[in-house]
């Protein structure tokens, strides 16, 4: 299935934190949260045709946020496997492990879906 993680703005808190396995920084535009990543079914997704964004300003930012992502996409999602094999293997028994989302059960409610949507 394919995942998409969410990208938070970056706030003040996220300058002290340290890249994780869970915890990824877009620079200083932005942080992905790895470990609330969940499933999409294909076809439920748009991207974003940035050429197209008529604001310059978030045109700019979605610009130097796509740029930084492309430089860190093997580490996000090498990153986002290794969390995921982590959850399934320890479940909650670790700290790391009880920050993510139930990724099994993301699934199953992502394949009842209904697929017209």
């Amino acid at each position: 299935m394919k995942y998409f993680a969410p990208l938070s703005s970056f706030k003040p808190k996220h300058e002290h934190m340290k890249n994780g396995l869970d915890f990824i920084k877009v620079g200083n535009y932005a942080v992905i949260n790895i470990n609330n990543m969940f499933p999409v079914l294909e076809g439920a997704y748009t991207y974003i045709d940035i050429p197209r964004v008529k604001n310059p300003q978030y045109k700019k930012l979605l610009m130097s946020e796509y740029r930084i992502i492309r430089k860190l996409q093997d580490k996000i999602k090498n990153n986002a496997l290794e969390l995921y094999k982590h959850k399934l293997n320890k479940g909650n028994i670790t700290a790391l492990a009880r920050r993510c989302n139930d990724f099994v059960l993301l699934e199953e409610k992502c394949k009842q879906f209904p697929k017209h949507l």
